[in-house]
């Protein structure tokens, strides 16, 4: 399953690849990115959902294709995992891969606010490029409690965040985004479990196209 799932995630990086390219967020370009994030459990009737019960890590694989200036298409992955020992040892892994929207404010250079604290590592050129992306998810989750056999169960994952992507160069970033996510998952006939959350994720990214000669 992990493999599929790796090789649905390479396949959409090169079908999203684009051709003929002008600049970073600019129609007929591209951007791929991975992220690492940390997931902080807003409290619900449920004990698997509250923030005691441990650390969720969520790996983000993306890759968006601009059709038009400053908006993306594409597509979203996921690779999370959690684990707890209190009160009972429970862990979980989860796969996600669904589509993604984003819009990337794209201005003259000299109009976007500049990163002075980061120019010792970036660069006098370093400026920020905010953005908001939405993404839904289809969802797969292994889990285990104690000494229990482990049970698979699926469902969706939404979530809307706003960031922003410290560029490197003309073509690098090194980007952050805040925001909030709800899913649920159900497992056979049993009722869905639903939780929300606040997410933070930051990572590396590199916009893709072929300079205008």
């Amino acid at each position: 399953m992990v493999k599929r799932f790796a090789l649905t995630v390479l396949l959409a990086a090169v079908v999203l690849a684009p051709q003929a390219l002008a600049g970073a967020a600019d129609a007929g370009s591209g951007f791929l990115s991975g992220q690492l994030g940390f997931n902080y459990y807003l409290k619900s009737g449920s004990p698997e959902d509250s923030p005691s019960e441990g650390l969720y890590v969520n790996f983000s694989p993306r890759a968006l294709y601009f059709p038009v200036k400053s908006i993306g298409v594409g597509l979203d992955a996921g690779i999370s995992s959690s684990s707890s020992t209190s009160p009972t040892e429970y862990k979980s892994t989860t796969l996600a891969i669904g589509p993604r929207v984003a819009y990337y404010l794209k201005m003259n250079r000299s109009r976007y606010p500049h990163s002075c604290c980061l120019t010792p590592w970036f660069g006098m050129g370093t400026y920020w490029m905010p953005f908001a992306g939405a993404s839904l998810f289809y969802l797969s989750d292994c889990y285990q409690y104690g000494s229990m056999e482990k049970t698979t169960s699926s469902g969706y994952r939404g979530r809307v965040g706003v960031g922003a992507a410290p560029m490197i160069g003309d073509r690098g970033t090194m980007f952050f985004e805040l925001g909030f996510q709800t899913q649920s998952l159900k497992s056979g006939s049993g009722p869905a479990q639903a939780s929300n959350q606040i997410y933070l994720e930051g990572g590396f990214g590199a916009f893709l196209f072929k300079e205008k000669r």
